[in-house]
């Protein structure tokens, strides 16, 4: 439930732009297809790693619940104020889509515009075509990343990008909270929460590094509260 820290970022990009560079050079008839298979893999292995949580244990060794919320998902379909910040975050996403789709014209664009003076120039230069194939690759592929990265950066400015989870349940053991009995979440200094006793929520968040927020809606927030507390989560500053 949090962005993956800058240097991974840093890494998953590297070696993305390494592998589909390679393998557009082997294949470059099929270069088009393998850009958009790629393209989805990376993106799907952020979304894995943005969505992570922790292995949950066994249910031997959390022993009984503190605290457990059955009924959640039908606490939150009677918040007034879910339906904005839902449609807030379905606007982030259709942003997203835009700006994602905006690297299948960037890929003919870059090919047709330069691409091909690319190509000629390094291989004139280096006399290896392989060579001069997969510089220009991977000269492409690191412009349409650096585009498609500042866009969504000048766009997160304006837009909010919040990444909501309701769970349907969840239960809080003295190891940690799990939600819809699976995920498993272990109180660590990166996290925190805050209260909305009104709409009857508790938001776990990532303090550092912002990501997904966790809506725990309870019909007892104090209740909650407490055993977040007693179970070594921290209530965010504002």
């Amino acid at each position: 439930m949090q962005q993956p820290k800058r240097h991974v970022s840093f890494l998953i990009n590297t070696v993305s732009v390494l592998v589909i560079s390679l393998l557009s050079t082997l294949a470059p008839a099929y270069a088009f297809l393998l850009f958009l298979i790629f393209y989805m893999v990376f993106f799907y292995i952020v979304y894995r790693i943005t969505m992570r949580t922790s292995k949950m244990p066994p249910l031997s060794e959390l022993g009984a619940p503190l605290h457990r919320e059955v009924d959640s998902l039908k606490i939150a379909v009677t918040d007034p104020g879910l339906n904005k910040d839902l449609s807030s975050q379905f606007k982030f996403l259709m942003v997203t889509l835009a700006i994602s789709l905006l690297a299948v014209f960037l890929y003919p664009l870059y090919n047709g515009l330069a691409g091909v003076y690319v190509i000629s120039y390094l291989n004139n230069a280096t006399g290896n075509i392989l060579l001069s194939r997969f510089i220009n690759y991977m000269t492409m592929y690191t412009l349409i990343l650096v585009v498609l990265y500042s866009v969504r950066w000048a766009v997160t400015k304006k837009v909010s990008s919040v990444n909501l989870i309701i769970p349907q349940s969840f239960a809080i053991y003295r190891k940690g909270v799990v939600i819809n009995n699976r995920n498993f979440i272990q109180a660590s200094p990166t996290l925190c929460f805050t209260v909305n006793k009104q709409r009857r929520f508790i938001e776990i968040q990532d303090k550092a590094s912002g990501g997904s927020r966790i809506r725990l809606y309870t019909k007892e927030p104090a209740t909650v509260y407490e055993k977040l507390v007693e179970v070594g989560f921290n209530e965010c500053k504002t």
